[in-house]
């Protein structure tokens, strides 16, 4: 466009465009453009796909990922789309089973309605998480996490399962027949009461007899303070997928009264009760059933380091 001035007949120009509705660019292009209806000249105008299909992800998976009918591109989107077989009886799970012929999933039909929606697979991978738990704690959050398949009657499907079919020997399945009866204990008793976590302010020990017959003098100048407080020590047994874990519990009173206990995903041990002491970098534990423990320790902080102990080596302060 140009105008003159009427007056010294000078001139300017400027370019504007009439744009007209956007339309794509190519017929397998997302990219939409607007020409202008005057010289044709076109400008970018925005990036539409059409997510109106489905793609598998990977083959023999059933995840499917959105896809764009006309560039192809992945979305964001994400479903399960499984190829399901009949219902057949099985006589191992006592139960109608359905398996899915692109990835091998299996439901069961338990209340004869067709509409379990726990599977094998969905239950196994809630057993690894809880196995791969490092301590206590995290067993008890990790069942409570997948409570709503662990807790399914699916579950003592798959224990079968896996005692008959999974555990390579004796120890793994003695692993699943003691998670198995966890996660009954947990589904009838609560999770938390089961699995009670560690006191924050563990309750002070009972003076035992043994402690009652000496003076404060006495256990005072055999005590080291810096070992006063709640300790752990926690134990890893098994490995890869058959990890246990053992949480053994310290408190070491001011008065020289001790209490030592342990848990484990089978259970609670103890409490058991006696005295401590602690002389020149050994810290001696005597039980009132006359057992008896000492470890040459030493202390960096919140950690108590026993070099010479193979077993009880690292604790760690937890009040």
């Amino acid at each position: 466009m140009t105008r003159r001035c009427e007056r010294c007949k000078d001139q300017e120009t400027k370019t504007e465009h009439v744009w007209g509705e956007p339309v794509y660019e190519a017929a397998e292009s997302c990219v939409q453009i607007r020409p202008c209806s005057r010289c044709g000249e076109t400008a970018t105008a925005a990036t539409v796909h059409n997510w109106n299909s489905w793609s598998y992800e990977a083959q023999g998976q059933c995840s499917q990922v959105s896809a764009c009918s006309r560039c192809g591109a992945a979305g964001n989107r994400r479903r399960a789309s499984h190829d399901w077989s009949e219902w057949q009886k099985s006589e191992f799970y006592a139960a109608a089973v359905q398996v899915c012929r692109r990835c091998g999933e299996m439901v069961f039909d338990l209340d004869q309605s067709g509409k379990e929606s726990v599977s094998l697979q969905m239950v196994n991978s809630a057993v690894q998480d809880v196995m791969q738990a490092s301590d206590v704690d995290g067993v008890r959050e990790r069942i409570a996490r997948h409570s709503s398949v662990l807790f399914s009657p699916v579950t003592e499907k798959y224990f079968d399962f896996a005692i008959d079919q999974l555990a390579a020997n004796a120890e793994a399945k003695d692993v699943y027949k003691k998670l198995q009866g966890l996660i009954n204990r947990c589904r009838t008793e609560g999770v938390n009461n089961v699995l009670r976590p560690a006191p924050a302010n563990p309750a002070r020990p009972a003076l035992s007899n043994q402690a009652s017959e000496k003076s404060s003098a006495e256990v005072n100048a055999a005590l080291d303070p810096r070992l006063i407080g709640h300790w752990r020590h926690t134990e890893i047994l098994g490995s890869g997928s058959f990890m246990r874990t053992i949480d053994t519990h310290c408190i070491l009173d001011g008065s020289g009264a001790m209490q030592w206990y342990s848990r484990s995903m089978s259970g609670t041990r103890g409490p058991e009760m006696g005295l401590w002491s602690a002389a020149n970098g050994t810290l001696n534990l005597n039980f009132e059933t006359g057992d008896r423990l000492a470890f040459g320790y030493v202390l960096e902080g919140a950690t108590m380091f026993c070099p010479r102990e193979g077993r009880y080596r690292l604790w760690n302060r937890i009040n």
